[in-house]
């Protein structure tokens, strides 16, 4: 018997998103509110590929202090160069694909608004393709599992679009040579960024997933007797409350940046490198005076999977209150209507797991989706 497993990714098909919206409900019956990994898609996608947290898998943001081992140093006479120019996305985009084929790197690599100035100061972690074997050596990922069981599966090229990587997964079931697939859509995310979890493209985004699904299916059960299918995501999505300039108000004291700390300002959270104990002391305090944050626990960086023994991604980490983003950041200029990688127990930052078939145990974190994987790996290999 002839039997096809499909994991469906769909970046940002948060909780709250589903609750809100149709979608599949006929396909798809047994739907869970999952708790997200907190940071970005950086941090979520390995911890699902991985089934373990950063702390383990060691992706928790794109940028940590590291100057010895930067890649950046020779950008650093580029912060003389006009802004109006060289700080546009498209220039910048330009910039890190120039980058990326000169040092060879395989995975997402993005200088996002980092400035120049700062580059040097920082390595960069997502330097390899985390979807394919190896990928997150020496953890093993979804894609090494595969391997080590010898069996024909099929695993998205992220880089190309949506609709080619539809094409290219129905082109391998309906060969009927695979029995595993993991399809990874991606533009959900950027939707939500833009119309938040209330806009009204939504509701015709999910309609063209699902009829894109449907049509996959439909070509599935004409090669295989049996097949399921799962729709997972990594996060939900935030609406705007409003930005807070954290950045301007750590600039404004007398220290020098890279001599006295060294900090990165993501959108929701703010992460700081210590080189003197009375500057550490002094920035804290000032970022204990901004309302609608809070600075993380030992605790909290241990409850969140994010704890770091030597501050690999920070010692002192700013955690934004839900809706409101750090702007301007690292990531950005500007806030944007939507955002994730607030606290995981917020209503807004829930992930989603549907599927056809009722799984033995529920997810309850992302991590889990890797566990579900896996077990129908093993199931493919033992016959089942």
């Amino acid at each position: 018997m002839k039997k096809l497993h499909i994991f469906m990714f769909i970046d940002a098909l948060g909780w709250e998103v589903l609750q809100r919206h149709k979608f599949l409900e006929d396909l798809l019956p047994h739907r869970y509110r999952v708790e997200m990994q907190l940071g970005y898609s950086c941090t979520a996608i390995p911890t699902i590929l991985t089934g373990v947290g950063p702390e383990k898998h060691g992706h928790l943001s794109f940028y940590y202090y590291s100057p010895e081992t930067s890649p950046f140093r020779l950008l650093k006479p580029m912060q003389y160069l006009p802004p109006s120019i060289f700080n546009r996305w498209r220039v910048r985009h330009m910039i890190s694909k120039t980058i990326a084929r000169i040092k060879g790197y395989t995975g997402y690599f993005e200088l996002y608004s980092m400035p120049f100035a700062k580059l040097p100061y920082f390595d960069y972690i997502e330097k390899k393709d985390i979807f394919v074997a190896d990928g997150l050596a020496p953890v093993s990922n979804i894609a090494d599992e595969i391997k080590k069981r010898g069996i024909k599966a099929h695993i998205t090229n992220w880089r190309n679009s949506e609709a080619e990587n539809i094409q290219a997964l129905t082109r391998d079931i309906d060969k009927g040579e695979i029995n595993f697939a993991f399809l990874y859509t991606a533009a959900m995310d950027s939707l939500l960024h833009r119309v938040t979890k209330n806009g009204a493209e939504i509701q015709h985004k999910l309609n063209w997933y699902a009829e894109k699904i449907r049509t996959v299916l439909h070509t599935a059960h004409s090669r295989y007797d049996e097949v399921s299918l799962a729709v997972m995501s990594d996060h939900g999505m935030t609406t705007l409350t409003q930005p807070v300039d954290v950045k301007s108000r750590i600039e404004k004291l007398p220290f020098r940046y890279g001599k006295d700390y060294a900090a990165v300002y993501d959108s929701t959270i703010a992460r700081f490198w210590f080189f003197k104990p009375h500057v550490g002391n002094t920035i804290k305090h000032v970022l204990e005076e901004i309302k609608n944050a809070h600075i993380l626990t030992e605790k909290e960086k241990i409850k969140y999977r994010i704890y770091f023994p030597d501050n690999k991604f920070g010692e002192c980490f700013l955690l934004m209150d839900p809706g409101y983003q750090i702007a301007p950041s690292d990531m950005g200029t500007y806030a944007l209507p939507g955002m994730h990688g607030f606290a995981p127990e917020h209503k807004d930052s829930y992930a989603a797991y549907c599927s056809t078939e009722k799984p033995d145990k529920a997810p309850e974190w992302v991590g889990d989706f890797f566990r579900l994987m896996v077990g129908t790996l093993d199931d493919i290999v033992a016959g089942n």
